[in-house]
């Protein structure tokens, strides 16, 4: 009888451990499953560039998780964010995308290591003319020995690589200053197609007309207004042509200075001096002398030859003798 008793009660203990394991399993399955979200969100969620101007994760990378937030971990309220940018470069400098439609331009001031500007000049270069630019403009200036220690270089590169031609300097670059900025040509590029559209199929239709005119006056006056025309579309079609260059191609101008260097002034003349003024009078009084003597040089010979001619003259005058007088009987 006891051995009975003591039999039912072990397995009454082994059931109760039984059901309290299996509870506090759920308990704990229960407990991951409703942080699972949080977790695998933020592991999992693809990665977005950070928009200009943001700063970038805790960890450095330059991106945020999309579908989560910076400050408690938790899913974004408002869905799943789009691209914020169209450059594929992985360094720190994100400019994002605005548009097709936008001109952009960069301003970028930095400082180089002692004796390495003619170096870095050709790195910027390279960098941009690698990213399928050229160069627009450039221009350095020396110290006060002569050396190159500044200068800047103007580029035009691929919109979608503004950022990575920032991002590709080396690290020895110290930036000092960079600045952006856009200008939205959307309105007027769409204003354009619009009134090239319409150009030309007023010009078709003149020409259509002039086809079927039998009036010489008809016909002239059909030709100026297809003149006219056709220059309203060249005009168009070139302010087209230049803002989409615009657009497609970025305006980045790099500055380089060597740390501690010191350049000299370059003096611009702004007007004639007195100076400059007086030698340029005394320039011209010498100019107007050697054509005088030139001139009476040139005349000597003709002087003399005259000269010769009238003391002949003078001569053969007196010795003719004088007609003999008339006898009158």
């Amino acid at each position: 009888m006891n051995a009975r008793l003591l039999l039912l009660s072990t397995m009454s203990i082994a059931t109760l451990a039984a059901v309290a394991g299996c509870g506090s399993a759920g308990a704990r399955s229960a407990a991951t499953d409703h942080s699972a979200p949080y977790v695998s969100g933020a592991v999992a969620a693809p990665a977005v560039n950070a928009p200009a101007g943001s700063k970038a994760a805790s960890s450095g990378s330059g991106s945020l998780q999309a579908g989560t937030s910076t400050s408690g971990g938790s899913a974004g309220s408002s869905g799943s964010p789009a691209s914020l940018s169209a450059d594929s470069s992985d360094g720190d400098i994100v400019v994002g995308s605005p548009g097709a439609d936008v001109a952009r331009s960069v301003t970028a001031a930095y400082t180089v290591p002692t004796g390495t500007f003619l170096a870095s000049f050709d790195t910027v270069i390279a960098d941009g003319v690698a990213l399928n630019g050229y160069v627009i403009s450039s221009q350095t200036s020396p110290d006060a020995k002569g050396r190159i220690v500044s200068g800047q270089v103007t580029l035009a590169i691929p919109t979608a690589s503004i950022a990575s031609l920032l991002n590709s300097l080396p690290s020895s670059f110290t930036a000092s200053s960079i600045n952006f900025s856009s200008v939205d040509d959307t309105n007027s590029i769409v204003d354009l197609n619009a009134r090239l559209t319409s150009a030309q199929a007023h010009l078709a239709a003149l020409q259509g007309l002039l086809v079927k005119a039998t009036s010489l006056d008809d016909i002239t006056t059909l030709e100026q207004q297809i003149e006219d025309v056709e220059t309203s579309i060249d005009t168009d079609q070139g302010q087209l042509n230049t803002l989409t260059q615009a657009v497609s191609y970025a305006t980045a101008t790099v500055r380089l200075k060597e740390r501690g260097a010191v350049t000299v002034a370059v003096k611009v003349s702004t007007g004639p001096s007195v100076s400059s003024a007086a030698s340029k009078g005394w320039g011209n009084l010498v100019a107007i002398a050697a054509v005088a003597v030139e001139v009476l040089v040139t005349a000597i010979p003709a002087l003399v030859l005259l000269l010769i001619a009238g003391v002949v003259w003078r001569l053969r005058r007196r010795v003719s003798p004088a007609p003999p007088a008339e006898v009158i009987g």
